[in-house]
């Protein structure tokens, strides 16, 4: 049989020379990339894609191809019974040319594992970077990666709490990766992301290697800076200690040990949800170190005794409160107001703060769109209602501007439709119910006792003041802490009600009850009526306005009847005829083409007129 035209070797074939050139050039390429590498000063993260994990994997593919060249050659000579060009190597070390050809396979192929071990190393270093979590799937998690960027964990990497250490939780996430890569792939994940609470590792496994509960000990004190809503948005400060010990039984477990009593080692908190966020607890039992178990099932929850017992039950760690500890999204009120006290927002704009967030609360389709309508919104305000301000104070609206612009871009993510109101934020209570999940006031166990409410448990009293330089502390005022009185059913509501994230808090009684602005009355406030804020009643009476009122109002039946019987609260207006029938049923067929009564019956003395409108 003739020779063949690439020799005797098994390798002299098209398709396993291809494979070498592929591996040869890899090869050079990751040498390259090192040695550029050592002479960048910054690094470039794309580079190492291409370095670690690109170019080894088209190597790897170009060793398989060599082989396979190989294969595929040895198969068609054992087809062609061919014997000048055996089918299998004939290995004999004894021949000083198979020596050398044994040699310089042995060092080819010891430079190709090196050169895949180094290769893999920094391939497993860089999955596990910050980088490679937040950037690759730029769109999915951009939201994350943002928020993460601009959080007290910015410097913790991903893996240190998604992760931890051990093989069994790195084997899990990266199983867990295949699966996201394909949803990515397929363009099938989820808009937003949801939140993998239950997938979490413990937090006695991650968040305790630096944060203690057992060393938690004593109170944090907290000023948050806040500005009114009013034209020279008046700047204020509201201080308060958080008591932030009790994870050490030897400190005290008493009333007010602290926050962290909830994480003593000697305790246990149990509790199911209803929901997957966890926002909706319906039962929570507490383990205390003596053994006595205590359950408590809120009031109202629609649930049998069968639904509740089969809720999944979670033992209570640092996640349940902490839940966003680095992909914090600020709302819109805190965000404005921590802006205007570092100064990128001037508070010598006059309504800044109300323009501001009302833009931000806007709903856009995208981030070209926001920007847009945030500028539009801050710069006609100004230019329509402070045109004096607009001219000499340019600088600071642009100002204003750009920075209203980069809070919403930090936050509000249309594509993944990620705004304020997605995740909820279980520390404290203002814009979402946190603490108010479990300590609401209608969690109660079976021989009555309720879950405490009392705030002084966690914090003491809040204080309002004035803003004061950093490190100045005030901790007394005569002003109350709270900008608007709490008091009757405003005492009663939760935070969240008025201070949800993602909206501006109410600042007229009509924004949040429905009330006829045009009526006469409303003009001079709620509290000409309203005695009590906060209260229906008592009401002042409105005799004492309108007393002697003639006509009919003087008739005996009519001067006894309740004035809101005939005219209804925030209307003062009279009444139409359904409302007289309700007394008068025997009047049903009277005028039956309608029309209102005070028409045709004099209810004042202005009214003996024939036109209505007079009236």
């Amino acid at each position: 049989m003739a020779r063949t035209v690439f020799g005797s070797g098994l390798h002299r074939n098209t398709v396993s020379y291809l494979g070498g050139l592929v591996v040869i050039a890899c090869a050079v390429l990751i040498a390259l990339s090192f040695l550029l590498q050592l002479t960048i000063f910054q690094a470039n993260p794309y580079i190492g894609i291409i370095t670690y994990l690109v170019l080894p994997g088209i190597l790897t593919f170009g060793l398989l191809v060599f082989l396979w060249g190989m294969r595929r050659e040895s198969l068609r000579r054992r087809r062609a019974g061919s014997t000048e060009a055996p089918p299998f190597p004939a290995i004999d070390l004894n021949d000083p040319a198979q020596r050398r050809i044994a040699s310089r396979v042995a060092i080819g192929g010891l430079l190709v594992a090196v050169v895949l071990v180094i290769a893999g190393y920094h391939a497993f270093l860089f999955t596990e970077s910050v980088f490679f979590c937040g950037r690759i799937c730029h769109t999915v998690m951009e939201p994350e990666y943002t928020a993460y960027l601009g959080s007290p964990h910015a410097r913790v990497t991903c893996v240190e709490c998604h992760v931890g250490s051990g093989a069994s939780w790195y084997v899990k996430s990266k199983l867990s990766g295949v699966r996201q890569v394909f949803a990515v792939a397929l363009n099938t994940y989820e808009r937003p992301i949801p939140v993998p609470i239950k997938d979490l590792r413990p937090a006695r496994e991650t968040c305790e290697h630096c944060h203690w509960p057992e060393k938690f000990f004593g109170a944090q004190l907290i000023r948050n800076p806040h500005f009114r809503y009013d034209e020279a948005n008046t700047a204020e400060q509201i201080s308060f200690l958080v008591k932030t010990g009790g994870g050490n039984p030897k400190h005290g477990t008493g009333a007010g040990a602290g926050i962290h009593w909830h994480m003593l080692l000697d305790n246990r908190v149990t509790f199911a949800a209803s929901d997957p966020q966890l926002q909706e607890i319906p039962w929570v039992s507490v383990s205390r170190a003596g053994g006595a178990v205590v359950e408590y099932v809120a009031d109202g929850a629609d649930l049998t005794p069968e639904q509740l017992a089969a809720l999944p039950r979670r033992t209570m760690d640092c996640m349940d409160c902490h839940n966003r500890p680095t992909h914090i999204y600020t709302p819109p009120e805190t965000a404005v107001d921590q802006a205007m006290a570092a100064g990128l927002i001037s508070s010598e704009l006059p309504w800044i703060k109300k323009v501001a967030v009302e833009a931000l609360v806007v709903e856009y389709p995208d981030r070209d769109a926001a920007a847009e309508g945030i500028r539009k919104d801050i710069e006609s305000f100004y230019g329509e209602r402070f045109p004096g301000v607009a001219a000499r104070q340019r600088d600071r609206i642009e100002d204003a501007v750009r920075t209203t612009v980069l809070i919403f871009q930090r936050n509000v993510f249309p594509k993944m439709n990620v705004n304020w109101r997605t995740y909820p934020s279980n520390i404290g209570h203002r814009n979402w119910p946190g603490c108010f999940r479990c300590h609401d006031g209608r969690h109660r166990s079976r021989d009555g006792a309720v879950l405490t409410t009392e705030c002084s448990v966690c914090h003491t009293a809040p204080v309002r003041t004035p803003l004061a330089p950093l490190g100045d502390v005030v901790m007394s005022s005569d002003l109350p802490w709270h900008p608007m009185e709490l008091a009757g059913k405003h005492a009663e509501i939760l935070c969240t009600r008025c201070h949800a994230a993602g909206y501006r808090p109410p600042l007229e009684c009509s924004e949040c009850h429905t009330l006829d602005t045009t009526a006469p009355m409303m003009s001079s406030g709620c509290e000409t009526c309203h005695l009590r804020p906060g209260s229906r009643t008592p009401l002042v009476d409105c005799r004492d306005c309108h007393d002697g009122r003639p006509g009919l109002h003087a008739k005996e039946t009519h001067a006894e009847t309740a004035c809101a019987d005939c005219h209804p609260p925030h209307g003062w207006k009279a009444a139409e005829r359904e409302t007289c029938l309700t007394c008068h049923e025997d009047r049903k067929e009277h005028n039956p083409d309608g029309g209102a009564c005070a028409s045709c019956h004099a209810f004042t003395e202005a009214a003996s007129g024939a036109n209505p409108a007079t009236r």
